[in-house]
């Protein structure tokens, strides 16, 4: 049975979101189908969010003190009366039709628990190279992944009312990987898909130092969540967003590993030099659609994908040492 865009409800947790969360909003409202409500979760915002949110035709729900995504999205989901869910990030705007294309996707089978988005290759507000970057790899690495899949990401992500409260929602003492996390609890008769039709742009990241320091705080849990998912009685879902390769990790690895053998010997430099070779054919799909723009361009995106795969690689391992992880296997 078909459940109609009147009886979806658009969930948008916020915090400190002024400077996109009109953009974000004037896109639901933009829709080609309207859905039946709009829930703005202000997650103790310190700026105008909640002034801007009260500009539109939506519900704001207050959540205090700052809780996380993880919280106001379940806050959302408590208050929502739609038998879809469509939870948004606030540093994204919906391209027209993102909505009616979702409940296209998700109506055409109904064991699909949930459809989710993906990023455009061009940011919702361009502020530099580092943000260019990374929506361009968002957006490489999602388009990539379209198709049925288990890893859950919850930016961009439609779901049936059902299925979420099966999973059990969100858990709210993660202020990262939460999404991951739901996808190893929701039960294995649901399937997840990724759909290019549901497109929004996002405010990424926008400095170097943001993106690194964003990258390892999020891998650093990585571990954790892996053996949380192993020890778990669930469907024993793949813990992961799918965005690096194998082929991608182990060059990066053998570029840091093969640059200090330089200063033994010249001669070794063809380890770093083999591995960056590696690396650019394993990811020839992101240098070529940066080519695009210009060779330049593709050598700096080679050089800032390689910064942001090693550090995630540093940040996992670090985080497969730390207590949290050992605890979580046992």
């Amino acid at each position: 049975m078909s459940t109609p865009l009147t009886q979806w409800s658009v969930i948008i947790p916020c915090h400190n979101a002024a400077k996109t969360l009109r953009l974000c909003l004037a896109s639901v409202f933009a829709q080609t189908a309207a859905p039946g409500e709009v829930i703005v979760v202000d997650d103790a915002s310190a700026d105008d969010s909640a002034a801007i949110a009260a500009e539109f035709d939506c519900r704001v729900i207050r959540q205090r003190p700052n809780r996380g995504p993880a919280a106001a999205r379940n806050l959302g989901a408590a208050h929502a009366v739609g038998e879809v869910l469509f939870f948004l990030d606030a540093d994204l705007a919906l391209e027209p039709g993102a909505l009616e294309h979702a409940s296209t996707a998700l109506e055409a089978d109904p064991g699909t628990a949930a459809v989710q988005g993906v990023y455009a290759a061009e940011p919702l507000i361009d502020d530099g190279p580092v943000e260019r970057y990374k929506t361009l790899y968002e957006h490489h690495w999602r388009t990539r992944g379209a198709g049925p899949g288990s890893a859950t990401l919850f930016a961009l992500t439609a779901i049936r009312a059902e299925a979420f409260a099966e999973a059990g929602g969100f858990d709210e003492a993660l202020r990262d990987g939460e999404d991951v996390d739901f996808g190893a609890r929701l039960p294995a008769r649901w399937t997840v898909r990724t759909d290019p039709g549901v497109r929004a742009r996002h405010d990424d990241v926008d400095t170097l130092g943001g993106m690194l320091i964003e990258q390892w705080r999020r891998s650093l849990r990585f571990a954790e969540l892996l053996a949380r998912a192993r020890r778990s009685p669930g469907p024993g879902r793949a813990v992961g967003t799918g965005s690096f390769g194998a082929a991608t990790v182990f060059s990066c690895a053998a570029v840091a590993a093969g640059l200090p053998l330089v200063l033994w010997s010249p001669f070794l430099a063809a380890v770093p030099v083999g591995a960056a070779a590696v690396f650019a054919m394993a990811n020839a799909g992101l240098l070529r659609a940066a080519a695009a723009r210009g060779a330049g361009w593709a050598v700096a995106v080679f050089g800032l994908h390689l910064l942001y795969v090693a550090t995630a690689g540093l940040a996992s391992a670090a985080g497969a040492l730390r207590p949290a992880a050992w605890t979580a296997r046992s």
